[in-house]
């Protein structure tokens, strides 16, 4: 039974239809892997991103928070060494009885 002339100019014309087409089809399915993977990277720099920000937040409410809420010991200490000098004071208590003694009328 031989085939219809039409037929085979019908089946040809698919195929090759389908084989050139083949490669665009392909090139879209690389491009849309592309867009999705870029999509992917980006939200996952972004949730890395916002994670970094809470971290430092809570980093930075940790360290005023340790700062703003001194002990009384802590807090004397920190006086104690800004402002309270023992050597500088008995210094400044020895020159001043020295001078005393020196600018004292002598007594007779």
């Amino acid at each position: 039974m031989p085939l219809n002339e039409e037929v085979i100019s019908a089946v040809a014309i698919g195929n090759l239809k389908a084989i050139s087409e083949q490669p665009a089809m392909l090139s879209n399915l690389a491009h849309a892997n592309l867009i999705a993977n870029t999509n992917l990277s980006q939200q996952n720099a972004v949730a890395n991103q916002q994670s970094l920000n809470e971290l430092n937040i809570s980093i930075l409410a940790k360290a005023a928070n340790t700062i703003s809420n001194l002990q009384p010991l802590e807090a004397r200490s920190a006086v104690d060494i800004l402002s309270n000098n023992e050597l500088a004071q008995t210094i400044a208590d020895l020159k001043s009885t020295v001078q005393a003694f020196a600018s004292a009328p002598p007594q007779s």
